[in-house]
């Protein structure tokens, strides 16, 4: 979706839901990062200094690629409830056995390891997108959106 449209829908629903202001900003970066803005959702997460802003922050900069930069954004909290969720998520996403071997090395010892998620994507990166761990992998990741904007809204 276009930014200017994508923003005016934001607003919108910002309005509609009475989201707190620190709420809505970190649902927007998240928003804006899904619908790939990453320059807008960076000027928006740069400065906080939250942990749900690092997460962000991790997201984005695994999506540009910029590993390094990622896993350093995910050192920057600890296990987050948005993980937690997403580990016992992840078993049902697997079809394959080796999407199941990927899940297990994303989830072990419980929790979703974005660590690993960083690796496993850094992995593929050459691969085209009709890879099946590619494909598989964009699953994941939308799952992770899905529980991250769970939990922004919660």
């Amino acid at each position: 979706m276009a930014l200017g449209p994508l923003e005016n829908a934001l607003d919108r629903f910002r309005r509609e839901a009475q989201l707190e202001p620190d709420q809505s900003l970190r649902l927007r970066a998240a928003t804006l990062l899904y619908h790939d803005h990453h320059d807008a959702a960076h000027d928006i997460v740069q400065d906080l200094q939250d942990t749900e802003a690092a997460m962000i922050h991790a997201i984005l900069h695994r999506r540009e690629p910029d590993y390094w930069n990622a896993k350093y954004w995910f050192r920057r909290f600890d296990a987050h409830p948005v993980y937690r969720s997403l580990g016992r998520r992840l078993p049902s996403l697997a079809g394959s056995p080796a999407e199941a071997e990927m899940t297990r090395r994303l989830t072990l010892p419980g929790p979703f390891d974005p660590f690993a998620f960083v690796d496993l994507c850094e992995s593929h990166e050459k691969c085209p997108a009709h890879d099946a761990g590619v494909m598989w992998l964009r699953r994941v990741q939308h799952a992770e959106f899905e529980e991250l904007a769970a939990h922004l809204l919660a």
